[in-house]
């Protein structure tokens, strides 16, 4: 296994887990985009969730979500030397993500809370699954 301990007090030893429930997360989130674009997407778009344009947009990302994830996920299993720059990829969408959400104007606060939640809670498990790859 790539991941040779757990972090201090951790006793369950879920942590050490961190870039395969990431990954498993991503992917899970992306085959919903893809499969069910308006009902994945209805906390963070709303009515217009139903919108073609909209579906478009979130089966794009879904496609994103399922490559990053299930390659991250994959690779704690076949591919060691591509965790690292697969969770760094995460985190630099989820980055951008986070920030687009932030920052773009008139959007609904409930998106855009939403969407910085989200965008932000995946930046911050990738980091914290990339720093206990070194533990």
């Amino acid at each position: 296994m790539v991941y040779s301990s757990t972090l201090p007090g951790n006793s369950s030893g879920l942590v050490r887990f961190l870039p395969e429930i990431v990954g498993i997360a991503r992917a899970a989130i992306g085959i919903a985009h893809m499969a069910a674009p308006t009902r994945a997407n209805e906390l963070l778009a709303g009515p217009d969730a139903a919108v073609a344009t909209t579906r478009a947009a979130a089966r794009t990302f879904g496609i994103r979500e399922i490559y990053i994830g299930g390659g991250l996920y994959a690779a704690t299993k076949y591919a060691p030397k591509a965790v690292r720059p697969l969770l760094r990829a995460g985190v630099a969408v989820d980055v951008w993500d986070t920030g687009v959400f932030a920052l773009t104007a008139y959007l609904p606060r409930r998106t855009r809370v939403a969407g910085c939640v989200i965008a932000g809670g995946f930046a911050i498990a990738g980091v914290l699954a990339e720093l206990q790859l070194d533990r």
